[in-house]
């Protein structure tokens, strides 16, 4: 096993930052204790074999590192690199120190948003220091995480991602406020990395409210579009965009964000796909939109949604509801419970539809015949709650028609009373006049009579499809 000595440590980070135009990308490797893929550098490992046994002891007031530090580096480069190297000692320990060592990350990150930011303002490019920036950054948000689980063991209140998170905002003002007059050697190219930190941060503190205030920042800056920042921070911040506006129930923001970030988003990266695709598919769901074979033939998709399509398709009510108890807890985990359940209305819409067909598609209904026929495919409920149900149903466009209350009728569109969903996107001319001929035809097509009491009437339900590897590029 190799050995670094802290001579060596030092010798390596001041070579990295020597000169105009500092290694940003080797020195981010000098001060990272563990890699976004959970790996170790190599140097971490190294360096603590390097070091005096005696000085593994942290309330050593005077470690030999320390003087080794100070002989060979300047005071911005000394500070970090002792409180790098004494995080080091403290996740290394038989029994790791998780709350020693994010103070001494929050001692690190704190130098270089205080000292080290001024140090770099007469720098002609510092551009280069963002890859450090994202290094301790990530560490920072890591270690705090640690250290609350490691205060919530010894029952003590979580406090340590919250202090973090107050330093990873002075970070990303930082990066939103620099003024260099070459935006593509400026901070401002580290905004959305810093943001997405944010947003991670904010989410696992369930203090999303405060994602607000970073949305607002950014729009009011004066920044380059976000086409300009790498790909990975356009589709990481996408992503997040997504998911706020998803827990605010705007789904037509949701679903832009989401499908911006799936159509930009490697082919290969099967693990943000799932991701994404978790929030999309709901979101598309709720309007009529499902998924394809290619995506429910995924475990992890189609062990979920592939019964709610199904029971969509046939106007299976009861099958809706005992997949939803089935799959409540991986949809609660996810957030999406309460979308899935609002999409329940269309397999009401199917059930409702069929004892239309089942009635020879008359223009006049009995709200009675709707009951006996959902009642057969659902739990039993009481006529009044059916009209209620119905008049959602006309509310909502799914059902085109009025309800007359004396008579108890419902009267129904001649010639659309149960129009099709909205396609996936906007067709052209040719198409949708196609599309709208084949709709009428459908509706003008009256089939064979059919007992009320048939409830698996096989039937074309009018669900589009979406292709999760639709436009994604690498």
């Amino acid at each position: 096993m190799a050995i670094m000595k802290p001579e060596t440590y030092a010798s390596h980070v001041k070579s990295a930052s020597n000169g105009n135009h500092p290694d940003g990308d080797a020195l981010a490797e000098l001060f990272q204790h563990s890699r976004p893929d959970g790996t170790e550098p190599t140097h971490v490992n190294d360096l603590y074999k390097g070091i005096h046994p005696g000085d593994h002891n942290l309330d050593n007031p005077r470690p030999s590192y320390a003087t080794a530090f100070g002989s060979k580096l300047d005071p911005q480069w000394y500070s970090m690199a002792l409180e790098h190297t004494r995080v080091i000692i403290a996740m290394k320990q038989d029994v790791p120190l998780p709350l020693v060592a994010f103070d001494r990350q929050h001692e690190l990150v704190k130098c270089v948003s205080d000292t080290f930011y001024r140090w770099l303002v007469g720098s002609s490019a510092n551009e280069w220091s963002l890859p450090v920036l994202y290094a301790i950054c990530h560490d920072l948000k890591r270690l705090a995480t640690l250290a609350d689980v490691a205060l919530v063991k010894a029952d003590s209140k979580p406090s340590k991602l919250e202090q973090a998170s107050r330093l990873l905002q002075k970070c990303f003002s930082a990066c939103l406020n620099d003024r260099a007059s070459d935006i593509s050697r400026s901070r401002k190219m580290g905004t959305y990395y810093m943001a997405v930190l944010l947003f991670k941060t904010y989410f696992r503190l369930k203090s999303t409210a405060l994602c607000k205030n970073i949305v607002k920042g950014i729009r009011a800056s004066e920044l380059p579009p976000l086409e300009h920042y790498p790909a990975a921070h356009q589709v990481a911040y996408n992503y997040y965009l997504g998911v706020f506006a998803f827990l605010r129930e705007d789904y037509l923001e949701a679903e832009q964000h989401f499908l911006s970030s799936l159509s930009m988003i490697k082919s290969t990266s099967y693990k943000n796909i799932d991701f994404i695709l978790d929030y999309l598919i709901p979101i598309l769901l709720l309007r009529g939109v499902r998924p394809s074979e290619k995506v429910l033939n995924q475990e992890r998709h189609g062990r979920v949604f592939r019964p709610f399509i199904d029971a969509i398709k046939s106007g299976d009510v009861r099958g809706y509801d005992e997949q939803l108890r089935v799959a409540e807890k991986r949809l609660m985990e996810r957030g999406t419970y309460l979308i899935v359940e609002r999409a329940r209305e269309g397999a009401v819409r199917t059930l409702l539809k069929k004892a239309w067909i089942c009635e020879n598609k008359p223009t006049r209904m009995p709200i009675a015949s709707f009951a006996k026929m959902y009642n057969l495919g659902a739990d039993p409920i009481d006529t009044d709650e059916v009209e209620c149900m119905l008049a959602n149903m006309i509310y909502k466009n799914l059902i085109k028609g009025y309800i007359a209350h004396g008579p108890q009728v419902v009267v129904l569109s001649k010639a659309l009373p149960f129009p099709w969903y909205a396609p996936f996107a906007p067709l052209p001319p040719k198409a949708k006049e196609a599309r709208e001929a084949k709709e009428v035809a459908a509706r003008n097509k009256l089939p064979d009579p059919l007992p009320i009491e048939v409830a698996n009437v096989v039937m074309d339900v009018d669900m589009l499809e979406i292709d999760s590897s639709m436009d994604i590029g690498k």
